[in-house]
């Protein structure tokens, strides 16, 4: 017993002292404890702007349901792929001169004339360049019509100045200076009908009821056909309106092919309903569009009597079934109607650093649209443009299906509204101009019976110096105005940041840049684009020379 005691008392003591020991090298010892987890970054809220910045600096979309209607199943177009060769591509800079010519006393048709024949007969190179017809600096007077109708010439001159190559159109009566023209080649329509019973402004598929005999890379027509209904609902038939006048043709690419789902190159930017007759789909012939065109360096001028003279040069420059061209540094004086009309199918053409001063006509209908844009033109680009007196400075025609895009011009002393001007122009975005008026609204009775003018068109970031922006949207359609400062605001459409410019500063800029990367923008703007607004350097510039890169 005396043992077992003895036992538990040394049991006790040890215990005691690792218990004291455990105690004391508790109070010596500091425990680190491990640093606070950062918090991580909140995300960035949803914002409920149809298009916005994300963190990553991509464009974010959110959808939106057109007027009078509820499903939010539609998203402002990607405009990018208006332009040479679809957006995103330079210019090319052809050295290779064929011809050189120098003005003589009188007329200087025939002599230039000659000489783009001499070069149309040339063979091209590898991207269809034959080559240029260079025009040296001085003054050439021109009785009629120059027209160039085979691809690849270039016809350049010296510059758009006063001391540069100037072209005077002298016939007496309404013509065309510059002419550059392709054939147009007619299709059998093979319908193969859309199924997918909405396809919403934005989207680039659907489904058709077969995918069979259709392959990627085959361009074909979404051709959209509205019923009666359709016109009722807009409340068009008072206005002359009837469905089978507004099928239309939407020319794309096919990309991608999924069971009976294809994929385009581009979006639809006018919806495609069933209930509204919805639409078709087929296959088109090769085309045989003049490509690789290219007017360059000239100054244009017309002859006449008056400021209200009917009968003298009336466009400056003209494309005709047209693809993958462009004019670039030209400056218009005089010409009734346009500087540069694109017109009859072309397409992806660019029109960059060009002017039209001081149009020369009675001023009222069908005058004075400084760029134009009609007749089934699509994806074509016009920047850095500049206008002085004009009406419908940057506008479209009839039923004009886009994309197309006017960025970063100005017109001063304007006479009427800039935007689409007549009959269901669809899918054309105005980004940073600057003019008197914009507008695109029911033009109701105007002209002859116009009505709707446009649908999914947008006004970003645009500014009014004179009088309204409106924006007004047609059912089951919507028209926008983002980022727009003017004097008044007009109409019941989609409205964002009223009087407060948004970023990104160009949507087209923007687009193209998540479409295909900073070079791409690099490749078509000038560092002063690339900067901010060039308002003032297009007001300062005006055409009279060279327009300076910084």
């Amino acid at each position: 017993m005396k043992n077992v005691f003895h036992i538990l008392t040394l049991f006790l003591a040890i215990f005691f002292l690792q218990a004291c020991k455990k105690t004391k090298n508790s109070d010596e010892e500091k425990v680190v404890s491990p640093p606070p987890k950062e918090e991580p970054k909140p995300e960035q809220p949803i914002s409920k702007a149809l298009v916005y910045l994300k963190n990553d600096g991509k464009l974010g979309y959110n959808f939106f349901a057109n007027e009078g209607e509820t499903g939010k199943v539609n998203q402002i177009p990607d405009f990018s792929t208006a332009g040479y060769k679809g957006g995103g591509i330079a210019l090319p800079h052809i050295t290779d001169v064929k011809v050189t010519l120098t003005p003589i006393a009188g007329d200087n048709l025939t002599q230039i004339q000659n000489a783009i024949a001499q070069v149309q007969a040339m063979s091209g190179n590898s991207e269809g360049i034959r080559g240029v017809v260079l025009l040296k600096a001085g003054l050439y007077e021109v009785s009629n019509t120059i027209k160039i109708t085979k691809s690849g010439v270039i016809l350049r001159g010296e510059g758009q100045g006063e001391d540069g190559t100037i072209l005077k159109a002298t016939k007496k009566s309404q013509h065309t200076l510059i002419e550059v023209s392709g054939v147009s080649v007619s299709t059998s329509r093979v319908l193969n009908k859309i199924t997918t019973p909405y396809v919403g402004t934005g989207k680039k598929g659907f489904r058709v009821a077969s995918s069979s005999g259709l392959a990627v890379g085959d361009r074909i027509s979404v051709y959209k056909t509205p019923n009666d209904q359709w016109i009722n609902d807009l409340d068009m038939a008072q206005y002359g309106w009837t469905a089978s006048g507004y099928n239309t043709d939407f020319e794309r690419k096919i990309v991608g092919i999924v069971g009976d789902s294809i994929t385009l190159n581009a979006p639809i930017v006018d919806p495609i309903q069933t209930k509204y007759g919805g639409g078709s789909i087929y296959k088109l012939n090769a085309h045989q569009r003049v490509t690789q065109i290219g007017i360059e360096n000239l100054r244009l001028s017309s002859v006449y009597d008056s400021n209200d003279d009917e009968e003298h040069g009336w466009i400056a420059v003209e494309l005709n079934n047209a693809e993958n061209c462009w004019v670039k540094g030209v400056t218009a004086l005089y010409f009734g109607y346009s500087a540069v009309s694109i017109s009859s199918n072309s397409h992806y053409n660019t029109v960059e650093d060009c002017a039209m001063l001081d149009p020369k006509s009675i001023t009222t209908g069908s005058r004075k649209y400084s760029f134009n844009l009609e007749g089934g033109a699509s994806f074509n680009l016009f920047q850095r443009c500049f206008t002085r007196g004009g009406r419908h400075d940057f506008v479209t025609g009839s039923r004009v299906p886009g994309p197309n895009v006017f960025l970063d011009c100005v017109a001063i002393e304007t006479n009427a509204d800039a935007g689409p001007h007549h009959r269901w122009a669809t899918g054309l975005l105005l980004d940073n101009i600057s003019c008197g008026q914009l507008q695109v609204q029911n033009r109701k009775d105007m002209g002859s019976g116009h009505g709707w003018a446009g649908a999914q068109t947008l006004f970003y970031n645009c500014r009014s110096t004179k009088s309204n922006i409106k924006v007004e949207s047609p059912k089951g359609a919507m028209n926008w105005g983002i980022g727009c400062i003017g004097l008044t605001k007009n109409g019941t459409g989609f409205w964002e940041s009223w009087g407060i410019a948004v970023q990104p500063r160009s949507i087209y800029l923007a687009q193209l840049k998540d479409r295909l990367g900073s070079t791409a923008v690099d490749n078509v703007t000038i560092p002063a684009q690339r900067a901010g607004n060039i308002d003032q350097l297009l007001k300062s510039w005006a055409g009279k020379g060279k327009l300076q890169a910084n």
